[in-house]
């Protein structure tokens, strides 16, 4: 019985649609030698993950157990796995399902305020339909206005803005 909005199949992890997580390489000491079980809690990861990049290259002392990763190591390992960012160019947004930073369907725009400095761009992607974003400040809002048709938005009220 699916209960709080998941069904059994998300809980269980077999749903095949799951999103791809992003650890915070960040938080790891180059100084620093870890655990497979220290190493996954210091960057937000399973056990399981740790021992499969142990397995694809990720170099760490194996002559005693347990086995101890470097984090100068960790943390090279971890900046070559790591994807290059999408710059989206002016007058474009990026399609999450095409991964791809596209110009709007019609050139046409919404901009929806979140706060007295910066607002949410959305548009319809012109290959797949979804919609796409790209995160913009108001100063920025004119010159793609010289691109774009944009509607803006009024700001909706958030939760905590009620008294």
């Amino acid at each position: 019985m699916a209960r709080r909005g998941h069904s059994r199949a998300d809980r269980n992890g077999d749903d095949l649609n799951m999103a791809v997580r992003r650890f915070d390489p960040r938080r790891i000491k180059r100084h620093h030698s870890y655990t497979v079980d220290e190493a996954a809690r210091t960057i937000g990861a399973t056990r399981g993950t740790v021992r499969r990049w142990l397995d694809n290259d990720l170099p760490a002392i194996r002559d005693r157990r347990p086995f101890l990763i470097l984090g100068e190591d960790l943390a090279n390992y971890m900046a070559r796995r790591a994807r290059p960012k999408i710059a989206c160019p002016p007058g474009t947004c990026y399609c999450v399902k095409c991964h791809q930073a596209r110009q709007p369907a019609g050139n046409i725009a919404e901009f929806v305020p979140i706060n007295a400095h910066s607002g949410n761009l959305r548009a319809l992607c012109p290959d797949c339909g979804y919609l796409m974003h790209r995160r913009t400040s108001f100063s920025q809002l004119e010159a793609i206005r010289g691109i774009l048709d944009v509607a803006v938005m009024e700001r909706q009220p958030r939760l905590n803005d009620g008294g």
